[in-house]
């Protein structure tokens, strides 16, 4: 009894310690400083959001696919600026504000979706800012 009581905590600990270091490892791949958005219009024919997410230590290996912002996924694009990363989103919603854009979807909240060795993870995107407007004619 007491070999199984043993065994049992050998194993719980070597799962947890697994999945911890598996989770350490997805957040080591980088660190984000910055995560803010700024809508724009363009007369009153174009409107539209861009999202932006500022990384540092990006892991050469990690490949950035989309990103979800209040609930509409988008393709995403990424620079390298200096020593940090900027990945940016664009949500063109035509003529209607982005609480109308028809594509809405529901599920993960606001997260950057990555690939890393094969698999595709979603990273949870919190203290998103916003910046002020910008209007062109």
């Amino acid at each position: 009894m007491r070999l199984i009581k043993i065994l049992s905590v050998i194993i719980i600990l070597t799962l947890i310690s697994g999945c911890s270091a598996m989770l350490k490892s997805e957040h080591e791949l980088f660190r984000i400083q910055d995560v803010y958005y700024q809508s724009w219009m363009v007369r009153n024919l174009e409107k539209g959001t861009d999202v932006f997410v500022e990384l540092k230590n990006l892991d050469a290996d990690v490949e950035f696919i989309s990103l979800v912002f209040r609930g509409v996924e988008v393709d995403v694009t990424a620079s390298s600026e200096g020593n940090k990363t900027v990945i940016k989103g664009t949500i063109n919603t035509g003529p209607s504000l982005i609480e109308n854009y028809e594509y809405k979807r529901g599920g993960p909240g606001d997260v950057i979706r990555f690939v890393y060795e094969g698999r595709e993870y979603d990273y949870p995107l919190k203290n998103i800012r916003r910046e002020k407007t910008e209007f062109t004619e």
